[in-house]
């Protein structure tokens, strides 16, 4: 076969060849861009371009000791130039480090070693739960799979509706950004670069009541979905407290009878339809005029409330495997400082 050597640049793997100019374990390091400094490793036959640097410990020293000590060190400080930073061997060779005995550094090595094979563990769980949410989002909105009520029958049809007759729709507003007495106040303002996850808690800046009277934003309730419109469309939080936002949101308040959490999830998986539905030349928006006008087909409540269910279990566990990912890597972080 030609292709069978894989090519490592200075950012991991760049292709397929069929020579090789490395064998056995060796850590590769980046060499020039913004990455240059990070650190890959390769144990089989492979091509080593010009943008890397492939290094191995001598008979002093342990190759996966040496990449963690490296990697701590952060190698990118000592890229040379700004504008395409780079790293020479020679540089490299004129490093010092202090090193304990080669069975200290195996056992380092060893120990730090199983530390990232959690890590990496955790993040393929994360992935996989990430997947099957998406399979199973897709599955239930187009009614593939339904659920059963509490004796176990069918719930009735689903039905189609405006979105505008499921919430009300409310646009956004900025107070004057020259007037002080409007801002740092207790009411929460958010902007669509805060909406990152599905619920919005702090604002990074807030208004006063005066700021509230004095310009178009309104309080939104707790529980109501902020739907990013202008420049970034349908990112989607819900608020876990009285909040309002900018100008480049059209927020829902869900009406009594449906789901917030249901029509949080139906409009994730609808995302697409948003962007198709927005227009402009210089960045683009979705009117709430075009918002309310949405079809939404929806089941009835129990079954809203099944299916939001299910899929906030699904975000639950996410969570909590990001939250040991994170953990496992500050526990990492704690170590490397002690040993290093």
């Amino acid at each position: 076969d030609s292709d069978t050597y894989p090519v490592f640049g200075g950012n991991g793997l760049r292709g397929y060849t069929d020579t090789f100019t490395h064998e056995g374990f060796y850590f590769l390091i980046g060499r020039q861009g913004a990455l240059c400094g990070n650190i890959n490793r390769t144990t089989q036959k492979c091509y080593v371009s010009e943008h890397a640097i492939a290094v191995q410990g001598g008979n002093l020293t342990d190759t996966e000791w040496l990449a963690q000590r490296l990697d701590y060190y952060n190698l990118n400080r000592l890229s040379e130039s700004s504008a395409q930073p780079g790293l020479s061997a020679e540089k490299l060779k004129r490093l010092k480090l202090a090193t304990p005995s080669l069975p200290e550094q195996e056992k380092i090595a060893a120990f730090l070693t199983s530390v990232d094979d959690r890590i990496d563990q955790l993040k393929r769980k994360k992935s996989l739960l990430q997947d099957y949410k998406k399979g199973a989002m897709q599955k239930l909105f187009s009614q593939e799979l339904r659920f059963k009520d509490e004796q176990g029958k069918d719930f009735p049809d689903w039905e189609e509706k405006k979105l505008g007759e499921v919430a009300e729709v409310v646009g956004g507003g900025t107070p004057d950004s020259t007037n002080e007495a409007y801002w740092k106040g207790d009411v929460q303002w958010f902007t669509p670069s805060e909406i990152r996850s599905k619920f919005a808690e702090d604002s990074k800046r807030t208004i006063s009541q005066l700021g509230l009277k004095k310009s178009s934003a309104r309080v939104l309730p707790i529980g109501a979905i902020l739907l990013t419109s202008r420049a970034t469309i349908a990112e989607v939080s819900i608020a876990t407290r009285e909040c309002t936002t900018n100008q480049g949101f059209q927020s829902l308040i869900v009406q009594e009878g449906h789901h917030n959490e249901f029509v949080y999830y139906w409009i994730v998986e609808n995302k697409k339809e948003f962007l198709r539905k927005s227009q402009g030349s210089t960045f683009l928006e979705i009117s709430g005029k075009e918002i309310r006008k949405f079809k939404i087909i929806l089941p009835s409540l129990p079954e809203q409330t099944k299916i939001a269910n299910f899929l906030s279990s699904l975000d639950q566990k996410i969570e909590q495997i990001d939250t040991q990912i994170t953990q496992t890597q500050t526990f990492k972080k704690g170590l490397l400082q002690q040993m290093f």
